[in-house]
């Protein structure tokens, strides 16, 4: 069951991991209350504010290099920053980084107290974390970790001062000692150094210590460092009587850990300390390899294995390797190796030093954060049909994967990777109102709106979008979450009530139209000849009856006309299985319809004119139906047209397999609305009794369909006021 929105906000703002969103800059996007610790409140106010402005000078360059090492292949890393604090001092953040719309997100857990021995720069970790120790410059504070008072044999419960720290050297050397904290502060360099002690106890031991400055604003406000007892190293070298070359390459590896491996004589010396941390036998100075290996993890062995000798065949002189290891309680853990190769002239190495780092922690650390982020990806891509995360100016901070790959196709453009406005991604219809909720969103307001749209494979989709306001932890909204929930079922049964409804309203129009139109059509002539008819009975003069006579037939024609239409366009199928086609010249047909009805446009004194097609075309057609089509098509043309001219033409030129017909007129024209029913049956410009023009409304249905029955079609434009004109479009004899 996935989170609710509430549930996300109350996970994200009561954990106690550290959330960052950053841009590619460092400027901070967003972040959670945990983070509230490492920006003072009146910062927070800002615009703007980057990273950068609070962690440690070094970790600049760190947190520089981990965003620019960042890509599609590699859009996860974990890395170590150092935050300085007012009221904390320096907190030290493990982070997993990862790389999504251009965005960096960024997890992290305090770090702090689980390496509160280690209290030094996370920059030294190919050094032992033997002892830490750290020393405020401003307030003189001077902090020993555990180790370093075991290794001066001292009761941890004493306070430790800058002054007790020097005592353990010898006289002669302590001015010298203590300058090299003096000129790290004032050159803010790093130092090292390995020296003799006399311990608590009065032991004799060799100490090497590391000291690193933390940097904020150009000033050292921390000095971090370790301490590692190094004696039976130094001894070991001692009783070696190694060159100075061999000395610098085992100062190079002494750490927590500490081992020397000679490749040529299969021999491998582990210091005290990691035959301590993985239960060997403290009596042998030397320890088979092959001793070594079994502690390995079985699942490990092979790709451990494979990993040391690519190591030893690449070029350079870094070792990095890194499995699971039994401890001295049989229990496994992870550690990861780094050492230095010393190799011959022929680059092959002969010796290697190193340390082992137990990374346990750190290891269940990265899992558990990976975990939580695929969690929350998961929330997005699955909560809603759609889901945009955009900043105040609108622009797309995060997206689920279906919209992200929306808008690759659509507009080529990839979010994860440049900077992008959801406004110029977005379908037209959509732009009509996204500023309007956009804002009003800014503003606080929760808003919901339906949107249609349609699809990459032509189905209609409808959404109903949800504009939600995220606030941060001044209670200012910092960015919009846009939700898209799919409607389409529930709208698409909505409109199907609708249409339900408008055509049974439409039907309703037409019954009334078939009865107005043909009541009419039939109520007139049959008045005329009842009429005519009692006056005959009455009339003597001849000139007289022969005028009532040409009305009787007339009206006779006229309802004979009306019962002709209604009986054709009731028997269109049986015209279909009995046509009678023939070739005919295209050119005589549309003659002799034009003939037909010159005798009308001459008594309305209208231009009549015929433009015959030079090729004369031939064409496959049951004449009957084709002549009537065009009868009732230049009909219509002189009866809604009071004056100016009538064009039938015919052509055949543009087309290779067409001949062109048409008609046209500069009558009264036809409306937009009346334009799309005109091949309605029973439907006129004007109906009703006191209509203008007379008619059934079926001549240009009926043309339509003898066209399509013959294979061909039929086409319309008007303008209101200008005329009209049909165009018939009949195959050629090819």
């Amino acid at each position: 069951m996935p989170f609710t929105a509430e549930q996300f906000g109350i996970l994200a703002e009561k954990t106690l991991h550290f959330l960052l969103i950053l841009k590619k800059n460092g400027r901070i996007v967003a972040f959670n209350n945990r983070c509230g610790v490492l920006f003072p409140i009146e910062d927070n106010k800002k615009k703007a504010i980057y990273i950068t402005d609070y962690i440690i000078d070094e970790d600049v360059k760190i947190l520089n290099q981990s965003i620019s090492s960042l890509s599609k292949q590699n859009s996860i890393l974990s890395q170590s920053f150092s935050f300085a604090t007012e009221k904390h001092g320096v907190l030290a953040l493990k982070f997993n980084l990862t790389l999504h719309n251009d965005l960096i997100y960024a997890a992290g857990i305090d770090t702090t107290e689980e390496y509160k021995e280690h209290r030094a720069l996370m920059t030294i970790s190919k050094l032992t974390k033997t002892g830490a120790w750290y020393y405020n410059p401003k307030n003189n504070e001077m902090f020993w970790s555990k180790g370093c008072y075991l290794i001066k044999d001292l009761d941890p419960k004493t306070k430790m001062t800058r002054e007790l720290g020097a005592s353990f050297y010898p006289k002669e050397n302590r001015k010298r000692i203590e300058s090299y904290l003096n000129n790290l502060i004032k050159t803010r360099k790093p130092y090292e150094y390995t020296e003799k002690i006399i311990t608590k106890k009065g032991n004799v031991k060799w100490v090497k210590v590391v000291a690193q400055p933390v940097i904020y604003k150009n000033e050292v406000i921390y000095v971090n460092g370790t301490i590692a007892d190094v004696t039976d190293r130094h001894n070991y070298i001692e009783k070696l009587k190694y060159n100075e070359e061999t000395k610098h390459l085992a100062l190079k590896g002494i750490q927590s850990g500490l081992f020397d491996h000679h490749i040529e004589k299969n021999e491998v010396f582990y210091s005290a300390d990691f035959k301590k941390m993985l239960g060997l036998p403290l009596d042998q100075d030397f320890v088979p390899e092959e001793t070594f290996r079994k502690m390995i993890h079985p699942e490990d062995v092979e790709g451990a294995f494979e990993r040391h000798l690519k190591n030893l065949k690449q070029p350079g002189n870094q070792y990095y390797n890194y499995y699971r290891l039994s401890d001295k309680k049989g229990t496994y853990k992870y550690y990861e190796v780094h050492g230095f190769q010393r190799k011959n002239e022929k680059n092959e190495t002969i010796r290697m030093i190193g340390n082992l780092i137990d990374v346990h922690q750190r290891r269940l650390n990265e899992k558990t954060i990976a975990e939580s982020k695929n969690r929350l990806q998961a929330i997005v891509n699955n909560g809603f049909a759609y889901t945009v995360l955009l900043d105040p100016e609108g622009q797309i901070l995060m997206t689920d994967e279906k919209s992200l790959k929306i808008i690759k196709r659509d507009f080529n453009v990839d979010p994860s990777k440049t900077p992008c406005l959801f406004i110029n991604v977005m379908p037209l219809n959509f732009k009509n109102t996204f500023l309007h909720e956009f804002n009003e969103a800014l503003k606080g307001n929760m808003v919901k709106k339906e949107i249609e749209r349609a699809t990459n494979e032509g189905n209609v989709q409808w959404l109903e979008s949800k504009y939600t306001p995220i606030y941060d932890q001044e209670n200012e909204i910092n960015s919009v979450l846009v939700s898209f929930h799919d409607i389409t079922e529930q709208k698409l049964a909505e409109i199907a009530i609708k249409e339900s409804h408008l055509k049974e309203q439409e039907l309703n129009s037409l019954k009334s139209n078939i009865l107005s139109n043909f009541s009419h059509e039939i109520r007139t002539p049959l008045n005329g000849i009842m009429t005519v008819s009692k006056l005959l009975l009455d009339e003597k003069e001849p000139e007289e009856r022969k005028k009532l006579l040409e009305y009787l037939e007339e009206s006779k024609d006229r309802l004979l006309d009306t019962i002709n239409n209604l009986s054709n366009f009731s028997d269109l199928e049986a015209i279909r299985n009995n046509l009678n086609l023939k070739e005919v010249d295209a050119n005589y047909t549309i003659e002799t319809s034009f003939r037909e009805y010159k005798h009308l446009a001459d008594a309305k004194n209208l231009e009549y004119h015929l433009e015959l097609d030079h090729t004369c075309p031939q064409i496959n057609i049951d004449e009957d139906l084709l002549r009537t089509a065009v009868n009732n098509i230049i009909h219509n043309a002189i009866k809604y047209t009071s004056n100016g001219r009538i064009i039938v033409k015919i052509n055949s030129k543009k087309s290779k397999n067409n001949v062109y017909i048409s008609v046209t007129d500069t009558g009264i024209g036809i409306d937009k609305e009346n334009l799309k029913k005109v091949f309605d049956p029973f439907m006129q410009e004007s109906i009703g009794i006191n209509r203008k023009y007379e008619g059934t409304g079926i001549g240009l249905s009926l043309s339509k369909r003898y066209i399509e029955i013959l294979g061909g079609r039929i086409k319309v434009k008007s303008k209101m006021g200008k005329g009209t004109e049909f165009t018939i479009i009949i195959p050629k004899c090819l």
